[in-house]
């Protein structure tokens, strides 16, 4: 039996497809992209038009937390169902990621610092468990981002969102202002780019199945020209 083989041209389009799916590991969010960008314009539309009661604001504000499970399952399940291959990130994408988190990082112990400030630890402790739950959502956010908002849409979508239940769940919500508007087009660039990193997902799936039919094919000539 002779073992199949490969021309450099082969094996520089396996490399391409490998690398193109292991970028659904991190650098790109697909279906959580868009159901993130909707859950954006979701929460800042249902907050800003209705007077919202304690318990819809307790299902928007754990609305983030259920958005980062969807995606994990997406990532796992769909997009990387075929095995997982953790991206390799280059140099600069890890610097970007280190500065996003550190940038959050400091945002989120500024606003705890103030908390600590005014009320002390005893009386921080001390607040209803609207306004102490919005702390936790600060000192949460650095956590999530380093650990799961690897892409740039996920990153833009998983702050607004964290940063939209954090006021929810303390009785206030953002206005239609500036840093409002700015929300909104942060939800609907992410469904944008979620939208356009899926439909090369769903090219890529082609061609992993047409080289999949290709290997075969050459390992079965192979295995009869022996």
């Amino acid at each position: 039996m002779t073992s199949a083989t490969y021309n450099p041209a082969d094996l520089d389009r396996l490399q391409n497809l490998a690398e193109r799916y292991a970028r659904y590991s991190r650098s790109a969010g697909g279906l959580s992209s868009v159901l993130g960008g909707l859950l954006c314009l979701i929460m800042f539309g249902t907050a800003l038009v209705f007077e919202l009661s304690q318990p819809v604001r307790v299902a928007l504000a754990i609305a983030p937390l259920l958005w980062l499970l969807s995606k994990e399952l997406l990532r796992r399940y769909y997009y990387q169902r075929a095995g997982m291959v953790l991206e390799k990130l280059s140099p600069g994408q890890w610097r970007l990621h280190v500065g996003l988190t550190a940038f959050v990082a400091l945002v989120s112990l500024g606003i705890l610092g103030l908390g600590l400030y005014k009320f002390g630890v005893p009386g921080l402790l001390a607040l209803p468990w609207q306004q102490l739950g919005y702390f936790v959502f600060v000192i949460a956010m650095p956590v999530v981002v380093w650990r799961w908002l690897w892409s740039s849409s996920d990153f833009i979508i998983g702050v607004n969102v964290m940063c939209q239940a954090a006021l929810i769940i303390a009785g206030r919500h953002y206005e239609l202002d500036a840093l409002g508007l700015y929300m909104l087009g942060a939800g609907a660039l992410s469904i944008w780019l979620g939208i356009r990193e899926h439909r090369d997902y769903l090219q890529l799936r082609r061609e992993l199945a047409q080289q999949l039919t290709q290997t075969r094919t050459l390992h079965h000539a192979a295995d009869t020209a022996a």
